[in-house]
């Protein structure tokens, strides 16, 4: 197995692409990365080709990956040449024949290259990682034994075994547009604890080496990234990471993992005061899709400093929200015609990767991939129109070939440099407009809450709980539900963000005080002085998706309150009268 000539373009292209679409990209753990191979990069897969795109442009010392493909895609000669000569090795996912895989995989291994798998074997959008398979342990056991040889086959009695290192995408939002992510290269797996029971064992001791490998990389890929037990633990979460972050930036990424686990924890703990929460959480989160709105969005609607939940708090009024779209307006059309040229240049770029979106309305894990790449190749189409538009506008300067490709170079630059300001004004405008629709028609133009609720499934996501399906059960086909019209819905939404708010501060203030345990993942609770217990005995027939074998831990809620505010939660004391928003509005306010 070689490297055609079409590697590294192929990997600048997409790292191009990623880094225009995502806004920030942080990269963990290079230092658990071997400098020489053989490795098996074993990465999480929920965003389609996204996924290798990120995991070829972070990966530290220059390593280059042969990714494991499906086989169908070489069926088109096209597609067969392109990506043997990037060196893809094929997978017969049909018939299972690993002949070919191991053999292409083998011949890498010898050449001290890397591999990159994504052992989940399907990118999927779920609220945690799907049971991942045992090619990737096959492989990587099996070299052993190619290396070591056996009566039947002799080995080459060369090179080294390989490592698996198993990586974690962290998506903020992978669907969204200059959304964040963290990528974590977790500590490296040796073969050395597992090469004696596979080589002398018999089938059952090889298969049980094999799983127990297999588990080893569940465990490290979960820990770097964030798993719920259903979707509206997951949603619970998110609502709760955004009212007590104000800004996205400032939950700092490396927390970002830890943080938004820690939370989802928090979540599936079984107690009144938190199930009654989440129910509050998960029904902003609601009203908030299908309001076509987000929490960022209504940051100037500033939260009550008294959110005393005997006091009603009452809808901002009609001057009040006229004033910020008249604010909103100034501030967009202030900014706007800096960022004019840019903007123009780039408008069928915008235009295309709305229609791939639009495509892919049904598949989560495929939008971004659709906007990603149908805006790159349109890029790849236009920025030589560019060039060349410039260069006949400098035609008659001298030094006219280099002016237009610095032309070009710089319309890149300045646009990255102004995209987000803007976007996020665009945003707040759009988002001020519909407040102002919604609260100036009053509450005669409103949905009732009772008939939202009643038909909740269709206006807002509400996938089915997934944590009790036995293996093997099929997954309903993930549905985009309808969006209502903002006007029906903006009250409810304004209305429950406070009730949202207050029952978030007060619940995680009174669980502070108090000597309550909460669920946690075993490694959460190691890292942060918690408690690990063995798991209970239960059939591995028994075990829904989501559970797994592994110790269960527990936390103190009087260390995960001040965890959470350690890291920038927007949460006052549990020792003084101050409501949660009060202390940190004011800083927010100021710091702006």
């Amino acid at each position: 197995m070689t490297f055609g000539f079409t590697h590294e373009p192929l990997v600048h292209l997409a790292g191009s692409a990623i880094t225009s679409f995502f806004r920030k990209i942080e990269v963990y753990g290079s230092e658990n990365v071997p400098v020489e191979g053989p490795i098996i990069f074993a990465c999480t897969h929920t965003n389609m080709a996204i996924d290798p795109a990120v995991l070829s442009n972070t990966i530290p010392h220059r390593h280059l990956l042969h990714y494991w493909v499906k086989d169908s895609l070489f069926k088109n000669p096209f597609m067969k040449v392109l990506l043997t000569n990037a060196g893809n090795i094929p997978v017969d996912r049909k018939n299972k024949n690993n002949q070919q895989l191991f053999r292409g995989t083998f011949e890498a291994f010898a050449q001290g290259e890397c591999i990159g798998v994504f052992p989940e074997g399907t990118s999927h959008t779920e609220p945690h990682l799907i049971p991942l398979k045992d090619g990737t342990s096959w492989a990587a056991l099996e070299y052993v034994r190619y290396l070591g040889g056996t009566e039947d086959n002799p080995g080459v009695k060369e090179g080294r075994p390989a490592v698996v290192v198993p990586v974690g995408i962290a998506y903020c939002n992978k669907s969204k547009y200059r959304s964040r992510l963290a990528v974590t290269y977790g500590p490296v797996i040796s073969m050395d604890d597992y090469k004696d029971d596979f080589l002398n064992g018999d089938d059952s001791l090889r298969k049980a080496t094999v799983k127990r490998l297999t588990k080893r990389m569940e465990v490290e890929m979960h820990k770097m990234t964030v798993n719920a037990p259903d979707w509206d633990t997951m949603y619970a979460a998110k609502m709760a990471t955004e009212l007590l972050w104000r800004k996205e930036d400032n939950l700092a990424l490396a927390d970002y993992a830890d943080v938004a686990q820690t939370l989802v924890d928090l979540f599936a703990t079984d107690d009144d005061r938190i199930d009654r929460l989440k129910a509050t959480l998960v029904r902003y989160h609601q009203l908030l899709f299908s309001a076509r709105l987000s929490n960022a969005a209504l940051t100037d609607l500033p939260l009550p400093k008294d959110l005393d939940p005997a006091l009603p708090v009452p809808v901002p009024g009609r001057l009040r929200t006229l004033a910020i779209l008249i604010k909103d307006t100034i501030v967009s059309s202030a900014q706007f015609p800096f960022f004019v040229i840019p903007f123009l240049f780039h408008i069928p770029v915008y235009a295309i990767g709305m229609f791939g979106a639009s495509l892919a309305e049904d598949e989560e894990e495929t939008r971004a991939q659709m906007k990603v790449f149908l805006g790159l190749f349109l890029s790849i189409v236009m920025y030589p129109i560019f060039f060349f538009f410039f260069l006949w506008l400098f035609w008659s300067i001298p030094l006219a070939f280099p002016m237009a490709a610095g032309a070009v170079w710089l319309l890149n630059k300045y646009h990255a440099a102004l995209i987000d300001q803007n976007y996020n004004g665009l945003k707040r405008l759009i988002a001020a407009w519909r407040v102002l629709v919604g609260v100036w028609l009053g509450p005669g133009v409103e949905m009732s809450i009772q008939s939202f609720m009643d038909d909740v499934a269709s206006f807002a996501p509400n996938p089915p709980a997934v944590a009790g399906l036995p293996p093997g059960t099929p997954r309903e086909k993930y549905k985009r539900p309808l969006h209502l019209p903002s006007r029906l819905l903006v009250r409810h939404v304004l209305r429950q963000r406070i009730e949202a708010a207050r029952d978030l501060g007060r619940t995680l203030l009174e669980l502070e005080g108090e000597d309550t345990k909460l669920k946690a993942s075993f490694w959460l609770a190691e890292r942060y002085g918690g408690e690990v217990f063995k798991p209970a005995v239960v059939p591995s027939d028994r075990l829904g998706e989501y559970e797994r074998e592994w110790e269960q831990g527990i936390r103190q809620a009087r260390e995960v309150v001040p965890f959470l505010r350690g890291r920038g939660a927007r949460l006052g004391s549990a020792n003084s009268d101050e409501y949660w928003a009060e202390k940190s509005g004011d800083e927010d306010a100021k710091s702006e």
